[in-house]
C-alpha cells in the first residue's frame, strides 16, 4: 500500500513538471545524384539540404559510382500544437518548408539541384537529383563585411566579395532580412558589376535597416528560372551571416537565430568582416572585428561644463538644468557614454548613469546651503575618456526674497486684471436708451365757440368766442380782441 501511495505521489510530481517535446524525427531523402549531362556525381560529392540558407542536413555525400546518396534533414522542435518549444533558436526545418538540395555547402561553389522537397517529419522520400542549368546557377558571392553603426553617423553599409574568377552582375542579387515568424523580410537590391576576386561596398537604405544589436543578413540570388532551373526556379540564398551583441543581444527569435551560430555584432566604428580571401566555412569564426574603413583607430574626446559655471549660486530645493558640451574627433556624440555626479561633502549623488550622447540633465537640488561639485565623465567606443568638474554653491531663498517675489507677482496680476477690465470696458457697446416715443397725433382743428366748462354769461351779456370775455349783448365787436360778432346789430 505504501509503495502504491509513493508511486502516485511521484506520478503527480512528474506530471506537474514542464516537459520539453522530443525533437522531431528527421526526414530522409535518398536516391541518385546526377550532373547536368545525366552522369552520376563523383563519389564523395557533398549533398546538403538548405532552408533559408541554413544547412540542416547530416553532412552526407555520394556513396558510390552510381551516384547513390542518403540524406537526413533535421526538423525544428515543436509542441503538439505545432508551436516551437525553443522560440529563441531554430534547429531545423518546419513542416512544409521548401528544402533546397545542393551539391556542396555554398562555401566554394553553388551547384543546386532542380528538385525541391517539402519537409515533413519522419518521411522517407525517394528522389533522384539533377543539377540545375548553368544559366540558373548562382556564383558563390559572400557577405564580406558589415558596418551597422558608422562612426560619424549616416546609413549602414555592407561589403560583398566575389571569390570566383569571373565578373558578376550584382543586379542578379539582393540582400534580405528575416523577421520574426517569416523567412521573407525587408529586401535591398544590389547594383553594379563585381570583378573577379573583387570587393564592392553597398550602402543600405537607412541607418537602422539592420538591427545593430543582432540580426540575420542573407545574400540571395535572383533566379531567372527557365528550363531545368536550379531549385525549381526559386531564389537561392548563397550566403547568410548571423551576428549578435555579446551583451544585451537581440537576435533571440526564430527564424533569425539558427544553428548556424552567431558572430559578434560590430559596435560603433567597427567592421565585422571576413579575411581578405573571403574565406567561408559556415562558422562564426570566419568573421572578426576591425576598425571601420576610413576611421582612425584612436580618438580624442573633449568635455566642458557650461552650467553651472564655477562659483555660480543655484537655489536650494529647486529644479535646475545641468549642461555640458563635448566633442569627439572620430565619433558622433550620440555614441559617447556619459555619467554625471554631484558631490556634497562626503556624499556623492548620481544624477546621470551611462546615458548615450547626453549633454544635459534636469536635477532637483537638495534643501541645503553650502558648496557642491558637479563632475561629468564621458567615454567613447574606442575608450577615449574625458571628465570635467565645476564647483558651485547652493543657497536657500531668504524670507525677504520670498516676500519681494510674492509682491512682484501680486503687482503683475493686478496690472493684468486692470488691463483686462479696461479692455473689456472699451470693447463694451454703448448703453441702449428707451425706445423713441411715437410721433404725437395731430391736434384737431380748433373750433370757435364757447370753451367747455365756461359759465354762461349774465343777463345782458354775451361771451366772445375768441377770447371768452363777457361783453355787452349789444356790442358788435369784442373790445378786448376785436372779434366781430356775426349776429351783431349795429348801434342806432
Amino acid at each position: 500500500m505504501c509503495l502504491v501511495l509513493v508511486g502516485l505521489l511521484v506520478g503527480v510530481v512528474l506530471a506537474a513538471l514542464p516537459v520539453a517535446a522530443p525533437p522531431p524525427i528527421p526526414m530522409r531523402i535518398q536516391g541518385q545524384a546526377f550532373d547536368r549531362l545525366g552522369s552520376p556525381l563523383p563519389i564523395g560529392t557533398p549533398i546538403r539540404a538548405f532552408v533559408d540558407g541554413v544547412d540542416y542536413s547530416n553532412g552526407s555525400s555520394v556513396q558510390n559510382g552510381a551516384g547513390t546518396y542518403s540524406l537526413l534533414i533535421a526538423g525544428n522542435s515543436k509542441t503538439n500544437a505545432n508551436v516551437s518549444d525553443t522560440p529563441t533558436s531554430q534547429e531545423g526545418a518546419n513542416l512544409g518548408d521548401a528544402v533546397i538540395i545542393a551539391a556542396g555547402d555554398f562555401t566554394t561553389s553553388a551547384n543546386v539541384f532542380q528538385e525541391v522537397i517539402s519537409w515533413s517529419p519522419g518521411t522517407v522520400v525517394i528522389a533522384n537529383l539533377n543539377l540545375g542549368s548553368a544559366a540558373s546557377t548562382p556564383q558563390p558571392l559572400k557577405i564580406q563585411g558589415i558596418v551597422t553603426q558608422p562612426a560619424r553617423g549616416g546609413n549602414q553599409f555592407v561589403f560583398v566579395c566575389n571569390p570566383s574568377s569571373g565578373s558578376v552582375s550584382l543586379a542578379d542579387y539582393y540582400l534580405e532580412l528575416d523577421t520574426p515568424g517569416t523567412y521573407q523580410g525587408a529586401r535591398f537590391s544590389l547594383t553594379g558589376v563585381l570583378g573577379a576576386t573583387g570587393i564592392a561596398r553597398q550602402d543600405l537604405p537607412s541607418s537602422t535597416w539592420l538591427t545593430a544589436t543582432g540580426d540575420a543578413l542573407k545574400l540571395v540570388y535572383r533566379n531567372p528560372g527557365g528550363a531545368a532551373a536550379s531549385a525549381g526556379g526559386r531564389d537561392i540564398v548563397v550566403d547568410r551571416v548571423e551576428f549578435n551583441a555579446t551583451s544585451r543581444g537581440t537576435l533571440n527569435w526564430e527564424p533569425g537565430n539558427t544553428s548556424l551560430g552567431d558572430a559578434a555584432a560590430p559596435g560603433p566604428g567597427r567592421l565585422l568582416r571576413r579575411d581578405a580571401s573571403c574565406t567561408d566555412t559556415n562558422r562564426p569564426s570566419d568573421f572578426s572585428l576591425t576598425t571601420e574603413p576610413g576611421v582612425a583607430s584612436t580618438s580624442n574626446l573633449t568635455l566642458g561644463i557650461s552650467s553651472p559655471t564655477p562659483g555660480q549660486t543655484l537655489p536650494a530645493a529647486s529644479v535646475v538644468d545641468l549642461a555640458w558640451i563635448m566633442s569627439d574627433d572620430v565619433f558622433q556624440t550620440g555614441y559617447v557614454h556619459v555619467w554625471a555626479n554631484v558631490t556634497i561633502g562626503s556624499q556623492t549623488i548620481p544624477v546621470l548613469v551611462d546615458q548615450l550622447g547626453a549633454t544635459s540633465v534636469r536635477w532637483t537640488t537638495p534643501d541645503f546651503t553650502g558648496t557642491a561639485i558637479l563632475k561629468i565623465d564621458a567615454e567613447d567606443p574606442f575608450g577615449a575618456h574625458a571628465s570635467a568638474t565645476s564647483n558651485f554653491a547652493l543657497t536657500r531663498q531668504t524670507p525677504l526674497a520670498l516676500i519681494v517675489a510674492v509682491l512682484i507677482v501680486v503687482v503683475i496680476v493686478a496690472f493684468l486684471v486692470f488691463a483686462f477690465l479696461r479692455a473689456r470696458k472699451k470693447e463694451a457697446p454703448p448703453p441702449t436708451g428707451p425706445p423713441p416715443m411715437p410721433p404725437a397725433a395731430p391736434s384737431p382743428p380748433s373750433t370757435i365757440g364757447p370753451a367747455a366748462g365756461v359759465i354762461p354769461p349774465a343777463l345782458g351779456k354775451k361771451v366772445c368766442p375768441r377770447c371768452h370775455t363777457a361783453v355787452n349783448t349789444i356790442d358788435a365787436t369784442c373790445f378786448f380782441c376785436g372779434y366781430k360778432f356775426p349776429d351783431a346789430t349795429p348801434p342806432p
